[in-house]
């Protein structure tokens, strides 16, 4: 799966410094933080596809075609360990920014499911962020978010 979505965005990507495999890896993530409390509230989407222009620093157009493509492979998703070996070798700074992204999409509509918080703590490990960088993202999200 997620070589075909390699493939597809092989032939158009238009950001020098962004991997097709970075994309579609955030945007996976993203999505999964999404959709893990079973409800996808327009706050949710809105705030994921803000998020995805900023990290991906692609186009509105673009970023469509991503979700588009991730919704089309959703249900063959096995773990986040094949999306976030893609972004394990980033520099600390973008990793945390990603880590805040996914807890920016969790509050986002208001509450923190304990499923979001799940999907966060594991790819947290993954991206091997420390324990103490993931409380305090968390806690920044959460003022941003007012709650």
């Amino acid at each position: 799966m997620l070589e075909q979505l390699k493939q597809w965005f092989s032939a158009d990507n238009t950001s020098a410094d962004s991997t097709p495999g970075k994309d579609v890896a955030i945007t996976a993530l993203l999505s999964e933080v999404m959709l893990a409390d079973g409800n996808a509230s327009e706050e949710e989407r809105q705030t994921l596809e803000h998020l995805l222009v900023r990290l991906t620093r692609q186009n509105a157009a673009t970023v469509q075609q991503l979700l588009a493509a991730n919704k089309a492979q959703q249900d063959q998703i096995v773990s986040l360990y094949e999306f976030t070996a893609e972004l394990k070798t980033l520099p600390i700074a973008e990793r945390e920014d990603i880590l805040f992204a996914l807890w920016a999409v969790a509050f986002s509509d208001g509450q923190l499911d304990p499923q979001e918080e799940g999907i966060i703590r594991q790819v947290a490990d993954l991206l091997y962020i420390p324990h103490s960088r993931f409380i305090w993202l968390k806690h920044q999200a959460q003022e941003k978010a007012g709650l």
